[in-house]
């Protein structure tokens, strides 16, 4: 079982903010043509049995869900729901940002969001596309998204209700 956190803070210790190498890419605040990308631990640790032995459990390492979206316009303002990637990985912290900064065009920036974005669909969509999740990494991540739905329905009570 997981016990996931919320989004990485960016500039907090072992947040997103970048290895100096990058800094000049990516941005504390939006500006009109930055790249948008979020990370948030998904999975894990954890561990599963061994297939084939029921007494013997491997060290499963934590996993992060990263989304990146392509720059909002001043004509739609507003995050999209469909990002152009979503991907599940090891790489935390910088490495995730770095990872985000691979798929944005060179020169174009990336700004670091902490808003709240639809986790529970992101992970649906990894879930959906990516025919090469474990089953461990199948498991935790339909635990992540009860999690967010029931999370998102405690929400709308509390506020709208």
């Amino acid at each position: 079982m997981s016990a996931p956190g919320g989004p990485v803070s960016v500039t907090a210790p072992g947040g997103l903010w970048p290895e100096p190498d990058d800094h000049a890419r990516c941005i504390r605040s939006w500006q009109p043509g930055a790249w948008v990308g979020v990370a948030r631990r998904a999975i894990g640790p954890c561990s599963a049995p061994v297939e084939g032995d029921d007494t013997a459990f491997d060290s499963l390492p934590a996993q992060w869900l990263v989304a990146l979206w392509a720059p909002q316009t001043l004509q739609q303002p507003f995050l999209r729901r469909w990002p152009v990637l979503v991907q599940l990985t090891e790489l935390a912290g910088p490495a995730a940002t770095a990872l985000l900064l691979q798929q944005v065009p060179a020169g174009a920036r990336l700004w670091l969001c902490e808003d709240e974005v639809d986790w529970a669909l992101l992970a649906e969509i990894v879930m959906r596309s990516e025919p090469h999740l474990a089953p461990w990494q199948h498991r935790e991540l339909a635990q992540f998204i009860l999690g967010e739905r029931q999370a998102t329905a405690t929400t709308i009570d509390k506020h709208y209700g």
